[in-house]
């Protein structure tokens, strides 16, 4: 075995062992059992009636009429997007769990000049790459939410051809809420619409801001120039800020893999049937109080 594989293998290790020890779950762990269902088969009542309604040849339809591949508006495509965004999300979370015990904590870092308390920021490589690293678990989040949208999007070919393809996640949820109000009764349904509205921008904002403006590695340095002139309130602010990352992103991994299992039951309490003029029809299965 060649010097490099031994690296590797002893890096994945202390990942695994992390993902162990953080219990961090991804949907394609467990032979892609989450909850105790199958996260590969569940989607398919939705795929074949809706291809049985006459549904999934329209989408096709219209991926040939904006010159889409079929295959990036493919529901079976989008399904296996998302199973490895939420494996690249984990990914991302573990190795940020690695470095975090290495990283430089300020309110430690410190002398004194004339008598005045002066912080000091010597950063570690390992305090660099976990700043480095957060923002693209960031994207992965973003990543994830976006397959969700087209995911949904993918049963209201309408709304694909209507925006031109260009859809952002809240895009299929205002779809539905105009055009299809009876499917807002499904519990299923209102959670994602909840997560849309109250969960997703908070997380959205710092990818935007790290990802148009300012990456989290200068961003972090920045206030950390800021705040040392004896600040201590500042500087504990700081470091309480990257302990507290880990388990805020944790929490978004987990809204990700429920949010699939939501999207799933909801696509599988709605029927589809085509209208003479082309168009479809859609109800639950059974209205729900």
């Amino acid at each position: 075995m060649s010097e490099a594989i031994e690296v590797i293998n002893a890096y994945n290790e202390q990942i695994y062992q992390i993902y162990l020890e953080q219990d961090i779950k991804c949907l394609s762990d467990d032979g892609y059992q989450f909850q105790g269902e199958n996260v590969i088969a569940i989607n398919n009542p939705a795929v074949v009636a809706a291809s049985k309604a006459g549904l999934i040849d329209y989408l096709n339809s219209v991926c040939d009429t904006l010159n889409i591949e079929q295959e990036l508006k493919n529901p079976n495509t989008n399904q296996f997007e998302l199973f490895t965004a939420t494996a690249d999300i984990k990914y991302r979370l573990g190795t940020l769990y690695l470095y975090q015990p290495y990283i430089t904590i300020l309110a430690n870092s410190y002398g004194y000049l004339h008598g005045e308390k002066h912080f000091h920021y010597s950063q570690t490589r390992e305090d660099a790459r976990f700043n480095r690293e957060l923002p693209i678990a960031f994207e992965g989040l973003y990543k994830f939410w976006q397959r969700l949208g087209d995911y949904l999007s993918n049963f209201f070919p309408e709304l694909i051809l209507e925006k031109k393809a260009m859809l952002y996640f809240h895009a299929p949820f205002s779809h539905i809420h105009s055009m299809y109000p009876q499917l807002e009764k499904s519990k299923n349904f209102k959670w994602l619409k909840d997560f849309a509205e109250n969960q997703y921008p908070g997380f959205n904002k710092h990818r935007k801001f790290f990802v148009h403006y300012t990456g989290y590695d200068t961003h972090y340095f920045s206030r950390f120039l800021e705040a040392n002139r004896g600040d201590e309130a500042a500087i504990a602010k700081l470091d309480q800020e990257r302990i507290d990352w880990l388990p805020y992103l944790k929490e978004q991994l987990n809204y990700c893999n429920e949010g699939y299992l939501k999207l799933m039951y909801f696509l599988n309490e709605i029927t589809i049937n085509p209208n003479q003029d082309g168009t479809f029809d859609y109800q639950l299965l059974a209205a729900e109080d």
